[in-house]
């Protein structure tokens, strides 16, 4: 009887051990791309061309080249778009929550109406991290460390970046926020060493020192760039398409 209880802890134990291991590799994949995308898988030398539906888990790093575009839908519906001479990391990953990192780029995060509102979501760059559970919003991480956050829709909480030390809490639901959103005046005067609230019409720039100021920015004009108006456009599809499965 006892061998028995131990043979059958052991079978669920393994079945817990690969189940998990399921879910590494399984954090997200990739829906579609144009051009030249590249994925390199964690622990892997070579990078790999990516393919539509590809698996990707924890480690996992996706290059969209020049000229290029990716989408990668996570496990429990959050979408992230990539715009051309981007990449991104998923650093880690929970069945509630995920965190992914990009070091240069323009990633536009699409969460609104999506998934459920106890699902987190963090996109981190070296100098600013933003943390949602359900808002559509841009970051584009430059060339000089610096990182733009535009929100379209929602709120996100914007914190200190991966290269600056995380002040607890580093959870949407436990932010000890400063009085706002108020605007900054004037270019960067304030270190970035609270998590501060976005709300939808909001920027917030922060350079490679940590400082950051806030404003206000048209999102009709914005909407004319190009990888914009894609994501709203895809934006659009992909509410029909969630609707028509409610249906």
């Amino acid at each position: 009887m006892i061998k028995g209880a131990k043979t059958m802890h052991l079978i669920i134990l393994l079945c817990s051990v690969l189940a998990v291991q399921g879910y590494a590799e399984g954090v997200a994949k990739i829906k579609r791309f144009e051009g030249a995308v590249s994925v390199l898988k964690k622990g892997a030398e070579k990078w790999r061309e990516a393919r539509v539906n590809m698996p990707l888990g924890i480690g996992d790093a996706v290059y969209a080249r020049k000229e290029s575009f990716a989408e990668i839908v996570y496990s429990f519906g959050a979408v992230l778009r990539m715009d051309e001479d981007s990449k991104i990391i998923i650093e880690e990953a929970t069945e509630n929550s995920v965190k992914t990192s990009t070091t240069v780029g323009n990633v536009w995060t699409n969460m609104r109406k999506l998934v459920s509102s106890k699902k987190e979501f963090e996109l981190s760059s070296p100098t600013a991290t933003a943390a949602i559970r359900g808002t559509v919003f841009q970051m584009e991480a430059k060339a000089d460390s610096s990182t733009d956050i535009s929100v379209f829709e929602g709120t996100v909480a914007v914190g200190p970046g991966t290269a600056a030390p995380q002040p607890p809490p580093s959870r949407p639901g436990d932010i000890v926020e400063v009085p706002g959103p108020e605007e900054i005046p004037g270019p960067y005067e304030v270190s970035l060493d609270q998590w501060r609230m976005i709300v939808a019409g909001q920027m917030i720039s922060v350079n490679k020192q940590g400082k950051f100021s806030e404003q206000k920015f048209d999102a009709a004009k914005a909407a004319k760039d190009d990888f914009v108006k894609k994501n709203i456009e895809l934006d659009k599809q992909l509410e029909k398409e969630l609707k028509g499965d409610k249906e």
